[in-house]
């Protein structure tokens, strides 16, 4: 990684506002911006002090949202509920600002993502001469919150035995998995790397039967009931694990460089 050494501090002196304005400042609308534009590919977008900036960009038909290099947040930055807001940058610096996806009280109500984008070898970011932070980050100094839907059975255990190649399963009945969810099933035997994960294509809440959009890659133990009764209070069941959440922060992967 190349990076910026400075000459006491690299990140440029702002004047903080205590209050944040009443109006909203929608990122699309070029009206929200000093200069009358909304940010492109490749800028570097700074969320003043005191502003009240509302992220509604997302990746739609006809229309890729961009990438930033470096979006820095000195103001308050809400994504847009309701919707499925796409940021995409290089460096998320949240400095004397607020990043906020949901709330205590109105939980995000839908699918928001932040992708962090760069090579390995791309430019780090530096915040004095003694601190370098790397490249694709999100650092934060001021106050980030975020409150997707909360979603039962995160972690279940596999209620049947299942084979390399089998497409079927069974775990806990009642959950509340559908069709898209992602999971991934740990490993059951001595060779520790034997970890998958899976599409659900179905999921029958009654039964706790899974069907899954492709094969499975290996085997995996399960049985209809704890075995620690046997096992010194040990559930040797193969556990399977909920990913999907309605608020993804992921690295672009490229060169084997995720984020």
């Amino acid at each position: 990684m190349t990076g910026i050494r400075c000459y006491g501090g690299c990140s440029e002196e702002i004047e903080e506002v205590d209050e944040v304005e009443d109006e909203i400042r929608y990122w699309s609308y070029g009206s929200s911006w000093p200069n009358g534009t909304v940010p492109v590919e490749g800028e570097d977008v700074h969320v003043e002090s005191g502003w009240n900036m509302v992220y509604d960009l997302d990746d739609t038909e006809g229309f890729e949202a961009p990438i930033y290099n470096n979006v820095e947040l000195n103001g308050k930055l809400t994504f847009k509920n309701e919707t499925n807001p796409h940021l995409k940058v290089k460096h998320l610096f949240v400095r004397a600002g607020h990043l906020e996806i949901g709330n205590e009280t109105h939980r995000f109500n839908g699918s928001a993502k932040i992708t962090l984008h760069g090579e390995k070898n791309f430019e780090a970011m530096a915040f004095d001469s003694a601190i370098e932070g790397g490249n694709k980050l999100i650092a934060n100094v001021g106050v980030i919150k975020m409150y997707g839907q909360p979603r039962t059975g995160k972690i279940t255990r596999l209620h049947n035995e299942v084979a390399k190649d089998a497409t079927e399963l069974y775990v806990e009945a009642g959950l509340d998995w559908v069709a898209g969810d992602r999971i991934a099933l740990a490993p059951t035997s001595f060779t520790h790397d034997r970890s998958e994960d899976n599409f659900v294509e179905s999921y029958d809440s009654e039964t706790g039967k899974v069907t899954l959009l492709t094969p499975l890659k290996y085997h995996h133990w399960g049985a209809p009931e704890s075995t620690g009764p046997n096992y010194n209070g040990v559930d040797m069941r193969g556990e399977v694990l909920l990913l999907s959440r309605s608020i993804v922060i992921a690295g672009e992967d490229i060169e084997s460089w995720g984020g």
